[in-house]
């Protein structure tokens, strides 16, 4: 299995966070306002779908699992947020995975009605909660609501499906990709320290390497000067050397024509 980097992990970390958050907001809200609670429903599994966008399974599962826990602390009821504990989290969990596998609808539908069907029954036999009032609830035969309700849900799930498709290219472009902003040279060190450490002594050792670098320059600048002195010294000397030959010379010649005069 390969192992995860820092950042992804992070990442994987912060979008279960968001997800959470998104999904507890709905929940309570659909036990606060007793109207509209399939609505909050829906909305809550579409921000479960975040980090299926992604692929990141498990932050999506981790996300279900604590909004579940945390929804049931708040209702103090497991009947007032079981239509999203039993169905409406975990099919969004199973929606979002078919279609990151692509499985064909032929497929898709049937494994989709099995699933509703059970939760519909455990919903109806063994939780006696549904959407409908309790006072109607069991005045209706349990073959009507498993026909009405599975062409219902279906029909939600289709409107699901639609929202993940639309769903992936967001969360792109929110999230940067964690694949292809790593460059290949950037390979994950051999843990042998903290990161405070270790950041700390590359700095150091690259401000040394600087440090030597700049001193070399600066030794190179002053030989190059010294080497520029001496020459424009020889120059100098060579020039002055040259003066006293002709005035040698000069005066070599005046003796000679003194001598002649005499002679």
């Amino acid at each position: 299995m390969k192992r995860l980097s820092r950042r992804e992990t992070i990442y994987r970390l912060a979008l279960a966070g968001i997800a959470t958050a998104i999904s507890l907001l709905f929940v309570g809200l659909s036990v606060l306002v007793r109207f509209s609670t399939v609505a909050f429903f829906i909305a809550a599994s579409v921000a479960l779908m975040a980090p299926m966008s992604k692929r990141y399974y498990a932050s999506s599962v981790l996300a279900y699992v604590v909004t579940s826990v945390l929804g049931f602390f708040i209702a103090g009821d497991i009947g007032r947020v079981a239509g999203f504990v039993v169905y409406f989290g975990p099919m969004a969990l199973i929606t979002g995975l078919l279609y990151n596998l692509k499985v064909k609808q032929f497929v898709c539908v049937p494994v989709k009605l099995v699933y509703i069907n059970g939760a519909l029954a455990l919903m109806y036999f063994v939780l006696h909660t549904i959407v409908i009032s309790a006072d109607v609830l069991f005045e209706i035969p349990y073959w009507v609501i498993a026909i009405v309700g599975s062409v219902i849900l279906l029909a939600i799930d289709f409107v699901l499906q639609f929202v993940y498709s639309r769903l992936i290219p967001l969360v792109d472009k929110a999230i940067r990709s964690v694949s292809k902003d790593k460059k290949p040279a950037e390979e994950e060190k051999p843990s042998g320290g903290t990161g405070a450490f270790e950041d700390f002594e590359e700095e150091y050792f690259d401000d040394l390497a600087d440090a030597l670098k700049s001193e070399r320059n600066e030794d190179d600048e002053d030989a190059l000067t010294a080497g520029h002195d001496e020459d424009a010294e020889d120059a100098v000397k060579a020039e002055h050397d040259a003066e006293n030959e002709d005035d040698y010379s000069k005066k070599r010649g005046n003796s000679e024509d003194f001598d002649e005069k005499e002679e």
